[in-house]
């Protein structure tokens, strides 16, 4: 059984089919007038939650007021990159450091940091370790990740296998602060997350055997706490907490990434739609002489994330108005060259197939199951309608035989049932 943080507020669900139709992966139902998320199927890319007209799609995280009065001694933020282009007010980093500082948070510390560090481990890596079966494949994403588990896992080999940079910035926040006489046990790190894939990461990691973030909070919730002191701050209140340049604030936009690895065969692409479809055209071949592929599912890059506030061009134009004004930027410099020599990296564990779309563990019985499929899907009317509650027709056979539905769920199976045996009874009657 697989896990999302994405939830259904079931009071707010009227069961359109919206998020049926839209959802990349197929992993939403309507069931009963409502809708069901299939949890091995679901990446938590977060389209439900765009395209959810009701607002009942929304992201399971810690509250603010939850994490501010926990009982962990030392409570940091680690802010991604992205949420820097959020406000149109500030392009200095270190006021909106200051800001999560001032709503309650004892420390911060920049995820783009860690993204630094990645850069440098990809380029190493990518340099003793070249491409020989397809490019090498971020693993920044989870989503991406999660996706290439689930349905590509003909690819799985190709995913870089290095940590993400929250995870990186969090192992380095702890041994800082660890050196600073806090135990592990006493520091809190939470995530400001853009989006739901994040969340999931840090509950049920795939590369890690555990995160060093203890949980995530919402942008959207952290947006509006910290948006009012920004406004009123004074040049004087400014700390100096700043420990990312700009090549790694530049991660937040996509193509970020491939720009830090200056490596002229990279290939970036955004939108969950447009992924499933370089990586199709990946996995059969049709994309040659590429030695790394910078994936992620949000349009944008993480500016385009499901619970950003901006929408991710604007968000763009302001990430670059930010990287302008921060090329000289005021270190934190003890917190900058602190010893980080015992980190690792690596990714812990190998990453696991996900078969969600396999009929059945047994091979013989998935044939047997897939002919059956096929049967009926030929004999289905191919309309996509989605009124048995599935996203297509096919989807719909694939239910059935793995004996979720009935084929009279299908309308026009079941007018055509209603009408044989309507005939039957009339025949019966005559005779």
């Amino acid at each position: 059984m697989g896990f999302t943080s994405v939830s259904l507020l079931k009071d707010r669900c009227v069961g359109c089919t919206t998020c049926v139709q839209r959802c990349p992966t197929e992993a939403i139902r309507v069931r009963g007038g409502r809708a069901h998320i299939l949890t091995d199927y679901c990446i938590d890319c977060g389209m439900c939650m765009r395209v959810c007209k009701h607002g009942a799609k929304v992201s399971e995280t810690a509250s603010l007021d939850e994490i501010l009065s926990s009982d962990y001694k030392l409570k940091v933020a680690l802010p991604p990159p992205s949420m820097y282009s959020q406000f149109e007010e500030n392009r200095n980093i270190n006021r909106l450091l200051t800001a999560l500082k001032m709503i309650g948070f004892d420390e911060v510390y920049g995820v783009a940091r860690g993204a630094e560090v990645i850069t440098r481990e990809t380029i190493r890596f990518i340099e003793e370790n070249p491409p020989m079966n397809g490019p090498w494949i971020s693993s920044a994403c989870p989503a991406v990740v999660r996706l290439i588990a689930t349905r590509f896992p003909s690819l799985i080999d190709n995913i870089l296998p290095l940590i993400s940079p929250m995870e990186t910035a969090a192992r380095m926040a702890r041994a800082y602060f660890t050196s600073q006489g806090y135990k592990d046990e006493e520091i809190g790190i939470f995530f400001i997350t853009p989006c739901p894939a994040k969340t999931t990461e840090v509950l049920y990691p795939r590369m890690v055997e555990k995160s060093a973030v203890t949980n995530t909070v919402s942008m959207q919730e952290v947006y509006f706490k910290i948006r009012p002191f920004i406004h009123k701050m004074e040049d004087g209140e400014i700390q100096t907490l700043q420990l990312e340049s700009v090549e790694g604030v530049s991660w937040a936009h996509i193509g970020g990434e491939s720009q830090g690895l200056h490596m002229p065969d990279c290939l970036a692409v955004d939108g969950i739609d447009n992924v499933i479809k370089v990586l199709d055209d990946l996995e059969n071949g049709k994309i040659e002489q590429i030695d790394f592929l910078e994936a992620n599912a949000c349009t944008g890059g993480c500016l385009g994330g499901p619970l950003q506030i901006e929408n991710p061009f604007n968000a763009y134009t302001r990430m670059k108005k930010v990287l302008r004004r921060n090329e000289h930027p005021s270190f934190r410099e003890e917190v900058l060259h602190a010893d980080y020599s015992g980190i690792s990296v690596k990714a812990e564990k190998e990453l696991e197939e996900a078969p969600a779309f396999k009929l059945s563990a047994d091979f013989q019985e998935a044939l047997r199951m897939m002919q059956r499929r096929d049967e009926l899907f030929d004999r289905l009317p191919h309309l996509d309608c989605g009124a048995c509650g599935a996203p297509n027709c096919y989807a719909f056979a694939q239910d059935v035989v793995r004996g979720k539905l009935v084929e009279e769920d299908c309308i026009i199976m079941l007018k055509d049932t209603l009408r044989y045996q309507k005939r039957e009874a009339e025949q019966d009657n005559q005779e």
